[in-house]
């Protein structure tokens, strides 16, 4: 284009340019925020928290400064969690709240050894494919109409969940239900998504079938998360909480938390599949139009079950790898649930040793084999005299160290550590006490008022933050707050930590709802409409079945000698 003598092209860098240089200085101030809000916040907060130490010049008001920042700091993300995680390490020896050997002894403990133990295993049922044969054998099992298909699922999924993290959970079962509803969609039965009326243009929203499946992977993978010790972050955090707090407690057993824990889980996953077929399939609703579509028919049944057999097929006939993984598994659960379950004597107690042994022995015992043991049995014809099928190089073990510190979210023992400093500190300063003596006021009522009192605020606060910061935080101002009233603390700190799991109405909560979001291009007003009747009924099952069955299993009728171990630390 021939342009005049003089003319100036215009350019976007320059028009963009152009209308900054324009702006108010409010609406520069605006922008800069915008931009560097994280830096902002990181700089901001220690000024805005100084007059706590100035004023109270004690070393609880210290404790307090530091766990005050970590917790702007996890809220916000204005810094990765894992560094927020590491404050305690440089800021509570200076401060003087705990010295430097024992801030560093809460970044490696038994709690942390078990999270990395399961974490190995999960690795290792994963690199096998042994989760997936699981999965698809499981749903061939149930049937192939909606109605069992999303039983199925619903039953695998937090099966998974109990023993791998709810993310990888999800993110597997997701594509397999994509494959199901595609084949079904291309026969002619129900669609995966629908076009959006007021705007063609917008990404077609999900059929009330499809969210149905999604919204119900994410759900059920919390729920199984809950069901053992291991299934989720939250509950390592609580156990080496309390196990910190109350020296002298019998501590937390694997045995004794799956026996209380897993009837809620089978519960919570029944009631959420009800509600998945009431409120999304027309279920009790014959004449609806979510029944109507949810219905597939005799020809809908024979294509699902077709999908999922040639899935099933496509990964061969069950190998040594997956044999070997799935037998290491169950030898783990034994020695987990049989260590010393109360009921009988358990095998660490035969042991001819004066030495306490944890949950996190039993899980590295078995954890150190996945790396001993071949993924094949190449080796027995290392003397064959056909050389061809002689191996050439050793077999690959199980699991290789490789894979694992691929897999390993690494920063999570550094939010644990963070988490059990935070406890410690709160202790050993006297803060926790402070905030005991501030709620004198609740300790007017009753227990199971007060409880729903804590499991209401933790419900509320999981949905924003991560569960394992809000764990880490409040759960050592529970424990005061048990101590205070003589109530006994798992009263409190069992239903509160299993209901900080329960974060089901924002993407924010919890990353299988993130994940399904995004798989499923859900909007965040159906997340939040749908995981408001899970986040009702939810807490209730937990709160009713520990004040009963819970009850029965901890003994929790009667203030423990061993919580007033409590007092000692201090």
């Amino acid at each position: 284009m021939n342009l005049g003598r003089g003319t100036v092209p215009s350019t976007p860098q320059m028009s963009g340019a152009a209308v900054y240089d324009n702006a108010t200085f409010g609406a520069k101030m605006l922008r800069f925020g915008r931009i560097y809000w994280r830096s902002i916040v990181v700089c901001v907060m220690p000024i805005a928290l100084l007059p706590l130490i100035l004023v109270y010049k004690t070393r609880s008001a210290r404790c307090g400064f530091v766990i005050l920042l970590m917790g702007s700091y996890w809220a916000t993300e204005a810094m990765p969690m894992a560094v927020t995680s590491l404050l305690p390490l440089a800021l509570f020896p200076v401060f003087g709240v705990l010295d430097s050997a024992t801030t560093c002894q809460c970044y490696v403990n038994d709690t942390i050894m078990m999270f990395v133990g399961g974490l190995i295993f999960a690795i290792a049922i994963e690199h096998s494919k042994l989760h997936e044969r699981i999965a698809l054998r499981s749903m061939i099992a149930f049937g192939c109409n909606h109605k069992r298909l999303l039983g199925g699922l619903l039953c695998v999924t937090t099966f998974l969940s109990m023993w791998i993290s709810n993310t990888a959970c999800t993110s597997m079962m997701v594509p397999i239900v994509f494959a199901v509803l595609f084949e079904l969609e291309k026969e002619g039965l129900g669609k995966v998504f629908e076009s959006n009326a007021d705007d063609p243009d917008e990404f077609p929203e999900p059929t009330q079938v499809t969210k149905a499946y999604l919204l119900g992977t994410a759900y059920a993978s919390t729920f199984g998360g809950t069901a053992t010790i291991i299934g989720t972050g939250a509950n390592l955090a609580f156990k080496g909480i309390f196990e910190d707090s109350f020296p002298d407690s019998p501590g937390i057993d694997f045995g004794q938390w799956m026996i209380w824990a897993l009837p809620q889980t089978v519960i919570n996953v029944a009631l959420t599949w009800f509600y998945m077929l009431f409120f999304y399939m027309g279920w009790l609703r014959p004449n609806s139009v979510d029944a109507r579509n949810a219905e597939i028919g005799p020809e809908g049944m024979r294509v699902a079950k077709r999908i999922i057999r040639e899935k099933y097929s496509s990964l061969g006939k069950m190998n040594f790898h997956q044999i070997a993984v799935g037998i290491l598994f169950l030898l783990c659960i034994f020695l987990m649930f049989f260590r010393s379950p109360g009921f009988i004597s358990g095998w660490a107690d035969r042991l001819p040793v004066d030495v306490e042994i944890k949950e996190s022995t039993s899980l590295m015992l078995v954890a150190i084999l996945l790396f001993v043991i071949p993924k094949d049995l190449a080796f027995i014809h290392a003397f064959s005299k056909n050389a061809t099928i002689r191996p050439r190089k050793p077999s690959d073990a199980l699991v290789s160290w490789k894979v694992v510190e691929e897999k390993v979210p690494w920063s999570l023992m550094f939010i644990f550590g963070g988490g059990f400093a935070i406890s410690k500190g709160s202790l050993e300063s006297g803060l926790s006490q402070k905030i005991g003596d501030s709620m004198e006021e609740l300790f007017g009522l009753p227990p199971f008022a007060l409880l729903i009192v804590v499991c209401i605020l933790m419900s509320v606060v999981t949905e924003f933050t991560s569960n394992i910061g809000v764990a880490n935080i409040i759960l050592p101002i529970i424990a005061e707050m048990s101590v205070r009233a003589k109530i006994h603390p798992l009263y409190f700190m069992i239903p509160a930590t299993l209901v900080v799991s329960h974060a089901f109405r924002f993407p924010t909560g919890t990353p299988p709802n993130a994940i399904v979001l995004a798989a499923g291009h859900i909007r965040i007003k159906s997340l939040v409409i749908g995981g408001c009747g899970v986040a009702t009924y939810g807490p209730i099952v937990v709160i009713l079945l520990f004040i009963t069955w819970g009850r029965f299993i901890y003994k929790t009728d009667v203030y423990p000698d061993w919580a007033d171990s409590y007092k000692k630390i201090n």
